[in-house]
């Protein structure tokens, strides 16, 4: 593993530089990304946090959180480009069944709002 040194980090939103402790260059542009004050720095925060929620709801990491991943790489690849239009303001919300639950994403207050449920219904019709 890599000793941790002073790098100069590149915020990839605005090109800002900051001298950060890391292990490499790509890690030292991570952490000057993540504590940049800029608005594109945010917006790739915010993107980098959808991203992760996305994961945990219908990617590789579902089955840890209780639910089935969405599928297929094509899929979760088209709702994440979703959710990033929403983010940029281009859509308001989306609604996506997924393996027989509800997945929304949508724009509440400046926040991201991102749910999946699945309802559960039991009972039937008993003729007479």
């Amino acid at each position: 593993m890599k000793e941790v040194k002073e790098i100069i980090g590149t915020c990839a939103g605005c090109g800002q530089t900051k001298v950060v402790h890391a292990r490499t260059r790509r890690e030292a542009d991570d952490i000057a990304t993540q504590e940049c004050s800029c608005a594109e720095g945010e917006q790739i925060r915010r993107i980098n946090e959808i991203d992760k929620r996305l994961g945990e709801l219908i990617g590789e990491e579902a089955p840890e959180y209780g639910w089935e991943p969405a599928g297929s790489t094509q899929t979760f690849e088209a709702i994440k480009e979703i959710a990033h239009i929403i983010a940029a303001g281009g859509i308001e919300s989306a609604g996506i069944r997924i393996n027989k639950t509800n997945l929304k994403i949508g724009s509440r207050g400046g926040k991201i709002s991102i749910e999946r449920s699945k309802t559960i219904r039991q009972g039937g019709l008993i003729d007479k």
